[in-house]
């Protein structure tokens, strides 16, 4: 595909973007669970993961070398992976209160999987030996 790479890059961005937006909402403790600020839980930091790694696929999204593209595939299904565990762990319902899902949960794992099928579809030249 002629535009894959440009699509990932896109993918990436609107990704870092996504983190920064809220996750849940937890109404009994007035928590607002983003990427980078989860209130007073012990949920982490979820987005620096899928920030740093969206940043190195841009990078090697970037590069047109073979051995780029294939770390490329590594780093999009680490970030796949991360997104449905974030998903996972910030939507489970805990001592019967459900937390309020957003889009930004859904919209990781959408961002992460159009990632994840761009590096499958990457502009490479090749060289024939005729």
């Amino acid at each position: 595909m002629k535009h894959s790479q440009t699509i990932g890059i896109i993918l990436c961005v609107f990704l870092i973007y996504t983190t920064t937006q809220p996750f849940v909402i937890i109404e009994s403790q007035h928590w607002i669970i983003t990427g980078w600020k989860t209130g007073g839980s012990n949920f982490g930091q979820p987005g620096k993961f899928l920030t740093f790694f969206a940043v190195l696929a841009i990078l090697f999204f970037s590069f047109p070398f073979l051995w780029a593209k294939r770390f490329n595939m590594v780093f999009a299904t680490l970030m796949l992976s991360w997104s449905i565990r974030n998903f996972l762990i910030l939507s489970t319902c805990q001592m019967g209160e459900c937390p309020q899902k957003q889009w930004a949960l859904y919209g990781c794992i959408v961002c992460t999987a159009g990632i994840l099928i761009m590096t499958f579809l990457p502009k490479l030249k090749i060289k024939s030996n005729n």
